[in-house]
Parts: C-alpha cells; sequence; structure tokens
C-alpha cells in the first residue's frame, strides 16, 4: 500500500509499578475519543482522519506492543500487502501505556477495499497477548457524480437539460436564459457553498422553498461568463445537485448560440422535501 502517512503518535509516559499477582493477559483497548472502536470512510470524501488511542495495562510490565494495518475486500480477502506495522517507542517495562494514532487514509488507496483494520497486539512479561482493533469502514459514495452541457441555439429547442428535469423556455428581457422545472419536477435556488454537500439527508435540509424559474445564466452573445451558481431538482426518484460554473455565446447562421457547462451530484432515492 502506498502514500499512507502517520502524522503522529505521542506516547504517555506513565510510572511503571508492579502489584501482587499476574494476569492472564494484559488488557488493551484501541477506540476514539467517543470510545468507538470503527468509524466510516464515505468515498464521496477525498479522505478521512483516523484518531484513535491505543491504552494497554499490565500489572508486571508490558513487553511487546505491535500495530498493524491490513485492507480488506468485500470477500473479507485481504488486499495487496498482508500487514504494514508501525513502529511504537517508549514501551517496555511500563504497566499502563498510552498511545494516540493519528493517519490520514486517502480515497485513491482504499478505494477498492471495505474495509480498513488496525490491529493493537499487546504482550506481557509473561508471554501472554491481548489483541485490539480499530476498524475503518469503507463505504461507496451515497452518490454519482458527472458534467453537463446545455445548449440552446436560437429558438430552437434546448438540449440536455430533461434528465434534470429542466426546461429553457426563452431568454428574457434581460438577456438571460429561463430555465424551469419540468412536469413534476421540483426546483430550488441555493447557495454555494451547498455544493459541498454529500448525502441526501443534508441535501433534503436544504430544499425548503420551491422556485419557478432559475435566471442566472446570461444569453447574450458573443459572450464568455464564469459562475458558481448551485441549484437543485427533484425529479424522477433522484435529487439533482448542479453547479452551473460557464456559459459561452457565439453568434451563429440560425442564431444565438447559448452553451452552458457545469457538474452534478445524482442522489439515487431522493424524498423531496415539503
Amino acid at each position: 500500500m502506498k502514500n499512507f502517512k502517520i502524522v503522529m503518535i505521542l506516547v504517555a509516559a506513565v510510572a511503571m509499578f508492579c502489584s501482587c499477582g499476574d494476569p492472564e493477559a494484559p488488557t488493551a483497548t484501541f477506540a476514539d475519543a467517543n470510545g468507538l472502536t470503527e468509524m466510516t470512510f464515505d468515498l464521496a470524501n477525498a479522505s478521512v482522519d483516523v484518531n484513535a488511542t491505543l491504552t494497554a495495562n499490565d500489572a508486571k510490565g508490558l513487553k511487546s506492543i505491535k500495530i498493524t494495518r491490513t485492507m480488506y475486500d468485500a470477500n473479507n480477502e485481504v488486499l495487496g500487502t498482508p500487514f504494514d506495522e508501525y513502529d511504537i517507542p517508549d514501551y517496555e517495562g511500563l504497566t499502563e501505556y498510552s498511545a494516540k494514532f493519528e493517519e490520514t487514509l486517502a480515497k485513491a488507496d482504499v478505494k477498492d477495499a471495505a474495509k480498513v483494520v488496525y490491529e493493537a497486539v499487546v504482550i506481557n512479561k509473561k508471554d501472554v497477548q491481548k489483541e485490539a482493533t480499530y476498524t475503518v469502514n469503507v463505504v461507496a459514495p451515497s452518490f454519482t457524480e458527472g458534467t453537463f452541457e446545455w445548449k440552446r441555439l436560437g429558438g430552437a429547442a434546448a438540449t440536455g437539460l430533461a434528465d434534470f428535469g429542466l426546461s429553457w423556455t426563452a431568454s428574457g428581457k434581460t438577456v438571460t436564459a429561463k430555465i424551469v422545472p419540468t412536469n413534476g419536477a421540483k426546483l430550488y435556488i441555493l447557495e454555494a457553498a451547498d455544493y459541498a454537500i454529500t448525502n441526501i439527508t443534508d441535501l433534503n435540509a436544504k430544499l425548503t422553498s420551491e422556485a419557478n424559474e432559475y435566471r442566472g445564466v446570461n444569453a447574450e452573445a458573443p459572450t464568455n461568463k464564469t459562475y458558481n451558481d448551485v441549484i437543485a431538482t427533484v425529479y424522477n426518484g433522484k435529487t439533482y445537485l448542479i453547479n452551473v460554473t460557464a456559459s459561452v455565446g457565439t453568434v451563429e447562421t440560425q442564431g444565438n448560440q447559448i452553451v452552458v457547462t457545469g457538474t452534478y451530484k445524482a442522489f439515487e432515492n431522493a424524498v423531496a422535501a415539503k
């Protein structure tokens, strides 16, 4: 596996002492700040930060601590190198040990994995071991992404809008494109920052007020305009989050041609806002 990086391992030094009686095994926990031993990496995001703390205890002292990382596919088969091992410093002889483990996982490195398992193996001076794991579950994005091109030439019908539940009916007196929802579709005008949304629950929370039209695109020619407009439509069982980024107007024999481009996210099984 490549491009994985240890950001930091901090050792919490604890006083060493002995107590009577040998436990059968040391104790070990590997959990985040909320006490959870697993997390989710939604591949809608480019990366995720792993933050967990390994805590180990043994009354007679610790002999060995190892942390390894292994990736598994959906069939629970190992992907790539079976084990990546990390150096764990300054633990030998301590009765109590705490290490904060921080690492960033990149989408490109885990996109074929179903989970990434960090396993800590703690061995005491009696050579009895205890394992503890922290798991990152890797899930596919909850949406698909793509680019679009909306085109209108003179008074002809515009193309490229139908899948989004939109229609380009005319250009207004202020020379802007009049884009409206088609029958059965709902249109919403959002803020530019809303395009960062990656799940349908958060997106639906933004769909509170329907719009009758979107008039953000310049329809003059010749022109070359850039935008950062974000709109959403709910249509045909999907919710589309649309980022309009550019338009180019040219003068053609049949009239002015306007080409609008941008990107979109399509969320399945959408539920329209009330």
